[in-house]
């Protein structure tokens, strides 16, 4: 069994340098039935177990399912030995909740991850630190958090836009919600440096999927938020 879990894993991390997700994800599946009978006490079986893990976040990472990721990410931690190699990965779990859909869900993940004391020697901690006390992200500050986004993080989206823009973009509208009781579609698009329209539809969106508690006044195209609400 460690024999084969090894070389699906093996395989499956191949796929993942050649950037291919899908084929990653069939040989890291086909390891899984065999990772239960791994024994953790022996190095080279608890490796294998250890690879198979990072796999699995690799993949949820690679597939843009960034909330699974960062909890995978983040399951990582007791697992790891060094400790260079658990910042890494609490890296990787925090940029993942940042690149995660604003919401309630993604709230109660960067709370969790906010208070592990970890975090805040690393440098993507400032961004979290505003994301969870849920304060306004600046241009600047955006571009600086790049610098921590592997390359599939920064593929342009249908919108030409990428993942970390549509992420600033969410946060920092559920952030004017806690500010304004109320907002012109017009003032909403300046302070998120888009335009109206584009800033009246993602609202519109986070609306329809329970993420934004709030209303839009289609007539004076103000946008009334639900202060009584916890979004």
């Amino acid at each position: 069994a460690a024999y084969k879990a090894k070389t699906y894993v093996t395989i499956a991390l191949y796929y993942l340098m050649d950037d291919d997700a899908v084929q990653a994800e069939s040989y890291n599946h086909r390891a899984a039935a065999l990772v239960p009978e791994l024994k953790l006490s022996d190095r080279g079986e608890y490796l294998v177990d250890l690879r198979y893990w990072t796999n699995f976040a690799r993949i949820q990472d690679s597939k843009k399912k960034f909330y699974e990721a960062s909890m995978s990410y983040y399951r990582l931690l007791p697992k790891i030995m060094l400790e260079t190699e658990k910042d890494q990965a609490l890296e990787k779990a925090i940029v993942c909740a940042v690149l995660a859909k604003a919401g309630p869900k993604r709230s109660r993940l960067l709370a969790m991850l906010y208070k592990d004391e970890r975090s805040a020697r690393l440098e993507v901690f400032s961004v979290l630190q505003k994301m969870y006390m849920e304060r306004i992200l600046s241009a600047e500050e955006k571009i600086a958090f790049e610098q921590h986004l592997d390359e599939h993080h920064k593929a342009k989206l249908a919108d030409n836009t990428t993942v970390l823009d549509r992420a600033v973009i969410e946060h920092n509208l559920l952030s004017a919600s806690k500010i304004y009781s109320n907002i012109t579609v017009a003032e909403l698009g300046r302070l998120l440096d888009i335009e109206p329209r584009r800033a009246e539809k993602i609202a519109s969106r986070m609306i329809v999927e329970n993420r934004l508690h709030a209303t839009i006044d289609q007539i004076d195209q103000v946008i009334n938020f639900d202060l009584d609400r916890d979004s």
